[in-house]
């Protein structure tokens, strides 16, 4: 039991040392202070989406290729008199996770 401990005291204890490098990492490059204006980002969430989002500022043409990248905005399907409004199906779940955590 005590062996079992020693291993999660040490697991904890490599967690908090990461979580430290990440932070730091993250506040060193140049969008974090952009990333940190989102409400409720801080420095761990982040860090998630500028991992997920990469370094290319160029990747997405404009907000709206981002924001179907991460599957926050709906699909509208129209044929004739009919118009459907569904989720994203295909998004990057991870992204996507993060702006609702």
């Amino acid at each position: 039991m005590l062996a079992l401990l020693l291993q999660l005291e040490a697991a904890c204890t490599a967690v908090d040392s990461l979580a430290q490098s990440v932070e730091e990492a993250f506040s060193q490059h140049e969008d974090a202070e952009v990333i940190l204006s989102f409400p409720g980002l801080g420095s761990q969430l982040g860090a998630r989406v500028l991992a997920e989002i990469g370094n290319d500022r160029q990747r997405f043409a404009d907000a709206r290729g981002l924001k179907a990248y991460a599957g926050s905005s709906p699909i509208t399907r129209a044929s004739g008199k009919k118009s459907a409004i569904t989720r994203r199906w295909v998004k990057n779940d991870r992204l996507n996770h993060a702006g609702y955590l």
